[in-house]
């Protein structure tokens, strides 16, 4: 089973329910369970063995440092963002940039893109995704590489970082 493709239909189709307004996410744990969710249907639908080689915070270079999702015999290693924009609930700017945060080693959306290249070198499709609700970091990390998502009562912004197993 090709489980690079199988996520990235996955996040495809949670994108779509986003964008049609069929779910809300207000944390990343949302985004990560739907994704996971998505993937276990995809996996059936698909025929693939069980049990369905899909996990969420799976230790997969380190015990104690955890990968969000990873997918097949740990080949697809994915780590999700989530910056919410929800006034009313008091969610507002969760992550920071390196220079926001107080430098390198205090878990910052730039440290993270660069786990992607580590992952690369060590065999593994490495997927890195970011929705922004504020716009914030769409301005600040990565320019030009976000996408704009038009939700029914929103605009956010989609960062998908792919590197390819080297």
């Amino acid at each position: 089973m090709d489980y690079n493709r199988l996520f990235i239909d996955a996040l495809q189709n949670v994108l779509d329910e986003y964008k049609n307004g069929k779910i809300s996410l207000l944390s990343e744990a949302d985004l990560k369970s739907h994704i996971f969710s998505e993937c276990i249907g995809l996996m059936r639908q698909r025929g693939a063995q069980v049990p369905f080689l899909v996990h969420a915070e799976k230790g997969v270079f380190e015990k104690r440092k955890k990968v969000d999702l990873t997918l097949g015999n740990d080949e697809v290693v994915v780590e999700l963002k989530l910056e919410p924009d929800i006034p009313e609930a008091g969610i507002g700017r969760v992550f920071a940039t390196i220079r926001e945060a107080g430098g390198v080693g205090y878990g910052s959306i730039e440290e993270e893109l660069q786990k992607l290249e580590h992952y690369a070198a060590k065999g593994k499709h490495a997927h890195f995704v970011m929705i922004d609700e504020t716009g914030y970091h769409s301005k600040k990390i990565a320019s030009g590489l976000w996408r704009k998502i038009t939700t029914k009562d929103k605009e956010a912004h989609l960062l998908h970082v792919y590197h390819k197993p080297t």
